[in-house]
């Protein structure tokens, strides 16, 4: 099948991205295809996941419930490599802002909510410690989280002006296209899950992409290589949004999303065999 297939969220939050990826990996395992499935930048709540949290001190590594449930399902067998940039949030001390106005704005903001932050390599795990984010915590949300990075190692503290800086530099678009591109010539397939409503996590990844299936609750959207290049070709002077993709481009095919407790009843076998020929057809 071969290059990378990016799966989008048409909505910032619970677009049912990691549901979908798992669906379709499963049913492409089935038919006997080597699945690689990548998740490049995750971001997740200490407090509205800290069952996560608690399974990444027993991991001895910080990661979120998306790729918890890649591993889990046997699809993510190196986080460093699978999910080299993990960014761990959590939401400020109501108390310790100037006005109510101030703390509903800081809670919209990734950069403004983060606290500890992941960047992997093949050769080390790099942690920091966003020092000002971390004052605007509770007493007890900021100790845990100094604890909880006390026993990942060396851990450098900066402040979210760094933390913006860092996210958005060249450095980590080659980091995620490297590590992007060592799961792609070890599979048939590789499904890359994106983050939030970005149609890419990196830009660095425009090379690889074939198709984009953008997900939304009940649809999805499914773009061939012809509508993508067109796209990415372009987008220096596009928004990397996935709405401006959905406003600009009639999707090659519409797939029905069902609401399930197993990722094998998400899709229908007849409209998942049709996607997987679309893919094939369209290599």
């Amino acid at each position: 099948m071969g290059g990378l297939v990016v799966v989008s969220g048409l909505l910032p939050y619970n677009s049912g991205k990691t549901f979908f990826t798992l669906a379709l990996a499963e049913y492409l395992s089935r038919l006997g295809y080597s699945v690689g499935v990548v998740k490049p930048v995750a971001a997740h709540s200490f407090w509205e996941q800290y069952e996560y949290f608690l399974e990444s001190r027993k991991l001895g590594v910080l990661v979120g419930e998306d790729v918890v449930k890649y591993v889990k399902a046997g699809f993510i067998y190196d986080i460093d490599l699978q999910n080299p940039v993990d960014v761990m949030t959590a939401p400020h001390d109501l108390m310790k802002h100037p006005s109510l106005d101030s703390y509903l704005t800081s809670l919209a903001s990734l950069i403004d909510q983060a606290v500890l932050v992941r960047v992997s390599s093949a050769r080390q795990r790099n942690y920091y410690l966003i020092t000002n984010n971390l004052s605007k915590l509770s007493d007890y949300l900021a100790d845990e989280v100094v604890k909880f990075a006390g026993g990942l190692g060396k851990t450098e503290e900066v402040d979210s002006l760094w933390l913006y800086n860092k996210l958005t530099s060249k450095d980590i678009d080659v980091l995620v296209a490297e590590s992007t591109n060592s799961i792609i010539s070890r599979h048939d397939v590789t499904l890359c899950e994106s983050f939030s409503s970005a149609l890419l996590p990196a830009l660095g990844l425009r090379k690889f992409v074939k198709h984009v299936i953008v997900v939304a609750p009940s649809r999805a959207l499914v773009y061939g290589p012809s509508k993508v290049t067109t796209y990415l070709s372009a987008l220096d002077r596009l928004r990397a949004e996935t709405s401006f993709l959905v406003m600009l481009f009639k999707p090659d095919m519409v797939l029905s999303v069902r609401p399930d407790v197993k990722y094998s009843g998400v899709l229908e076998v007849g409209e998942a065999r049709k996607l997987v020929d679309f893919l094939l057809a369209n290599k």
